[in-house]
């Protein structure tokens, strides 16, 4: 069985879990809410990443990043191509600006957090591939607690409602840990010194130790 054949089996398993148990739901309803679901998880979890690469040319602070799917809600970092963290920020979703300009062209990786795009014009959406084997319950346990809290229907229902997002925000939390973590068990916090966490410049190119120490912290 392929990859992609695999996903279509958990997404088909989480609508149709949802229909069984949000009893007169219509598909188009269940994939609206699905959507918003999808959304507040990536956007409270930041687990989905990708690194962008794109080339720095000189005298420009502005660049606009492309990813391969899905949609960039915001920036984690920018490398240059030492791995050295570059001073630069997202004053709009998907478009780096540098704080300090260069003077050379090089390379550069920006690291992204991203979420889904627009469910109208693609269903299932386009998420990494072992994104539902490890989070896909907990995006179930999202989607009926959202769907159980529209007044009115005849799934409504408050109280379950609210027992389906605590599992729901565990699950967002669960996921936030394991990516910040590297999905590594006991893995302690860290990061570089001050003194290496931005690199300067040097005739427009990014100046680095090559090996910085590690701290714990």
């Amino acid at each position: 069985m392929s990859n992609g054949d695999e996903t279509d089996l958990y997404w088909a398993k989480i609508i149709g879990r949802a229909a069984v148990t949000l009893t007169g739901a219509s598909d188009a309803l269940l994939k609206v809410q699905l959507f918003d679901t999808l959304e507040e998880f990536f956007d409270g979890s930041n687990c989905w990443q990708e690194a962008i690469n794109f080339q720095v040319i000189p005298e420009t602070l502005d660049y606009q990043l492309y990813p391969q799917s899905g949609r960039i809600l915001r920036l984690s970092d920018v490398l240059d191509q030492n791995n050295v963290s570059q001073s630069a920020v997202m004053p709009i979703p998907g478009q780096i600006r540098f704080l300090y300009p260069y003077t050379q062209a090089q390379p550069m990786t920006a690291l992204t957090v991203k979420t889904v795009t627009d469910p109208l014009t693609c269903f299932p959406p386009h998420i990494p591939e072992w994104m539902l084997p490890v989070h896909g319950l907990g995006i179930l346990h999202g989607l009926i607690g959202n769907m159980m809290l529209q007044p009115g229907q005849s799934y409504s229902n408050p109280a379950l409602a609210n027992f389906h997002l605590a599992k729901f925000a565990d699950a967002v939390g669960h996921a936030s840990t394991a990516m910040s973590q590297n999905n590594k068990m006991g893995l302690q916090a860290w990061a570089f010194p001050q003194q290496f966490r931005v690199s300067s410049q040097r005739g427009g190119v990014s100046t680095f130790n090559v090996h910085p120490t590690r701290v714990l912290r």
